[in-house]
């Protein structure tokens, strides 16, 4: 009689899958990359579709340089539906601005706000990586090959990319000294903030990477001729403020429901426009102010005709008062990279 042939388990300990996750995280946050990448490659041994396990996998292979897998890895999950979409998508949109693939950056993240109501933990990043990923699309894509080339181990090479005068290259150092050594690239952060000629917008992507790394200390920041000493793991999110959500709610009363699209370009310039004075904050703090300028500016853009009368009836205003606050946000908006209005 034939032995009936019975399959191997292996049997593995209560929670091992957790504590794995745990230990894994904790590799990441050490700086312990190989440990990590083993933990998580062990988690998804035994579980293959452990959401936790996949993610964790694709930081660590952030961490290791490793981005092309990392980015297959992210399409693979949102494709079948593996952890939090959002979480997955903000990942994977640093990774195509880290590969250059700038177009394919604004594709998704456009294809997103047409699609989905962007959550507003996420939306502050993706909003200037839209922006930016739109201007880094007009450059000369042969001189891309040389930036590309640049990886955050050359950290001296990427000190000097940000002390150039260049924008494109003081971007690419910005985005890249995150992953570098803090104590090389705080020091170059906190003299760019602090020097009189860089780029505003630029700056306010260099107080989000220090905000991200919880630097509690004082900084000193120039912008538009002025100075604001502030501590950087203090900043709140500007799009979970009250005052910006006070704008929004204005404007969702007044557009969102009969023109959505038009809703979704107020929102984008709203946020962008933040994001460029941030850590400044909107004068004068009148949200209904800002609400109308607003709606005018993604109007003109649009080719929709509304008139100051309209604007001024639907948020009770002066068109006085908007109007100066429209031309302010257009001087942002009609520069590649804002320069400072008088």
């Amino acid at each position: 009689m034939d032995k009936e042939k019975k399959e191997r388990k292996i049997v593995y300990f209560p929670n091992v899958a957790g504590k794995l996750v745990e230990k894994g995280m904790a590799a990441l946050k050490a700086k312990q990359i190989k440990e990590a990448h083993e933990h998580f490659s062990q988690l998804l041994e035994i579980e293959p579709d452990h959401p936790q396990g996949h993610f964790g996998m694709v930081l660590s292979l952030v961490e290791m340089g490793d981005l092309i897998e990392a980015s297959e890895r992210c399409e693979t999950m949102m494709q079948q539906g593996i952890g939090d979409y959002y979480d997955i998508f903000q990942v994977y949109i640093s990774i195509l601005v880290q590969l250059g693939k700038y177009q394919k950056v604004v594709t998704m993240i456009e294809a997103v706000l047409q699609e989905n109501q962007l959550p507003s933990n996420i939306a502050e990043s993706l909003y200037q990586l839209l922006h930016f990923s739109r201007q880094m699309t007009n450059y000369d894509l042969d001189s891309h090959d040389e930036y590309d080339a640049v990886q955050e181990e050359d950290t001296d090479k990427l000190i000097a990319y940000l002390e150039s005068d260049k924008t494109e290259k003081q971007w690419l150092a910005i985005q890249k000294l995150g992953a570098a050594d803090e104590k090389k690239s705080i020091p170059v952060y906190l003299t760019y903030l602090n020097e009189t000629n860089k780029d505003p917008l630029l700056k306010s992507l260099v107080l989000q990477v220090l905000r991200e790394k919880e630097l509690d200390q004082e900084v000193v920041v120039h912008k538009f001729g002025r100075e604001i000493t502030v501590n950087p793991s203090h900043l709140k999110d500007i799009f979970l403020q009250d005052f910006s959500l006070s704008v929004k709610s204005k404007l969702s009363d007044v557009v969102e429901q009969k023109n959505p699209a038009l809703f979704e370009m107020c929102m984008q310039i709203w946020w962008h426009y933040l994001f460029a004075i941030s850590p400044f904050e909107a004068e004068p703090t009148n949200s209904s102010v800002w609400a109308a300028a607003v709606h005018k500016v993604a109007s003109d853009m649009n080719g929709e005709e509304i008139t100051n009368e309209e604007l001024r009836m639907h948020y009770e205003v002066k068109s006085s008062e908007f109007e100066v606050a429209a031309n302010r946000i257009k001087n942002i908006e009609n520069q590649p990279f804002y320069r400072p209005f008088e």
